[in-house]
């Protein structure tokens, strides 16, 4: 009988080949429906003739559908395994997002983007990161910034990619065919995920310790709150830019391909942001990286102000737009988790990480709505967008309060 070697065990074998049927998903419900939605919603707009405020309906009632579905995420892999939760999520976003393409009401159209919403959120980003919290160790940080950099990868080709397809076949056609993508998905998922939650081998040293804290001990840390409170602000602001740069480019007499060109630009640029944050989230303490990030996303929604004019100020502040909120646009989600997961353990890191998403979920959900009504009473999005920056600001300041107050462990990270 083979005895294990000592770099073996030092170095246990990491479950990398989690991240192709959870990218997979990622690139159809994230890329293919949630960042596309602003490319349907701008040529619908003016055919059906919605209002700014009215347009938001679809992308509010699809993350309070998200929402809604992180909610159940816990008891759905208890009972629905990985493999089962994935599949469930697929199929209902599919269904749904072919639905949207019948619809001919502002109702019968909100309705069907809270269904899609739903199965995206049993099927993407908040139940990706928790099973790859889990299955990985030494390389946590990287697992979780390339998961989230593949859908970010997805959100710069999959808007372009649903501009030329609307152009070409209709927007109504649009919406089933990306319903057909999703559909096909589901036996991936069902095959080549696992029932049940895997592990890469040995763990390496957690502070937190593996039973953790359970939900009432979470919520009994102010830490917990603060976090809480400064990831939704955050989701806020990330939204209300995410589902309006498109309109707010057309106001300011971009060309709706330029508009969309730039906008994809912007999403591609997180994926080299996750990239890095994922190799400095290994490296560094998230207790520092957290606020940094937030910082970032601060000075990259304030360049916005400056967009839309010809001359030199308007093109640094597009490239500040592209290269700071678009590098950092996963990255909170990314850090927040992490944070939470040092802070409370990993005995209920699901349940708490669903509640977290959740709660800024429902409240982020408000995000394009709030934004298309204050650029109805005011004109321009530009208020919005200044508020938002604002509000980043003293998130980032609120940031440096969310710390485990339990003793540390001796650490390599700074």
């Amino acid at each position: 009988m083979d005895t294990p070697s000592i770099s073996s065990i030092a170095k246990p074998r990491e479950p990398w080949a989690l991240l192709v049927p959870l990218s997979l998903a990622g690139f159809v419900l994230i890329g293919g429906m949630l960042t596309s939605l602003s490319v349907y919603v701008s040529v619908m707009q003016p055919l059906l003739g919605w209002s700014a405020a009215e347009a938001g309906a679809g992308p509010v009632a699809l993350l309070i559908g998200m929402s809604a579905g992180n909610l159940v995420i816990s008891p759905a892999l208890r009972r629905l395994g990985i493999n089962g939760t994935f599949a469930l999520g697929s199929l209902l976003a599919a269904l749904a997002w072919a639905a949207a393409g019948w619809s001919n009401t502002l109702a019968g159209f909100s309705l069907a983007m809270a269904i899609a919403g739903f199965g995206t959120g049993l099927g993407s980003i908040v139940p990706g990161i928790a099973v790859l919290t889990e299955a990985f160790h030494a390389r946590r940080g990287l697992a979780i910034g390339l998961f989230i950099g593949s859908c970010s990868l997805a959100s710069s080709a999959m808007p372009m990619a649903t501009n030329l397809l609307i152009e070409r076949a209709g927007w109504r056609v649009a919406f089933q065919i990306i319903g057909l993508a999703a559909l096909v998905l589901v036996p991936v998922l069902w095959r080549f995920l696992p029932g049940r939650a895997v592990s890469g081998g040995a763990r390496v040293a957690d502070h937190s310790g593996q039973d953790g804290l359970n939900r009432r001990g979470a919520f009994h840390l102010p830490a917990f709150w603060v976090l809480t409170l400064v990831m939704t602000l955050s989701m806020v602001c990330m939204n209300g830019v995410l589902f309006n740069i498109v309109t707010y480019l057309k106001d300011r007499g971009t060309a709706t391909q330029d508009a969309v060109a730039l906008y994809s630009f912007a999403n591609f640029m997180s994926l080299p942001g996750l990239l890095v944050g994922g190799y400095l989230s290994d490296r560094v303490r998230v207790q520092i990286l957290f606020p940094a990030i937030l910082l970032i996303q601060a000075a990259g929604t304030l360049a916005l102000l400056g967009m839309g004019d010809a001359g030199p100020v308007a093109m640094a502040a597009t490239a500040a737009f592209v290269v700071l909120w678009g590098g950092v646009a996963g990255l909170p989600a990314q850090a927040g988790s992490l944070m939470l997961r040092e802070i409370t353990g990993s005995r209920e890191f699901p349940a708490l990480l669903a509640i977290v998403f959740t709660i800024n979920g429902f409240i982020g959900a408000l995000a394009p709505g709030l934004t298309g009504w204050l650029r109805d009473a005011t004109g321009d999005y530009r208020s919005a967008f200044a508020l938002f920056g604002l509000v980043m600001i003293a998130s980032a300041v609120a940031a440096l309060w969310c710390r485990d107050p339990r003793p540390q462990a001796t650490t390599a990270k700074f």
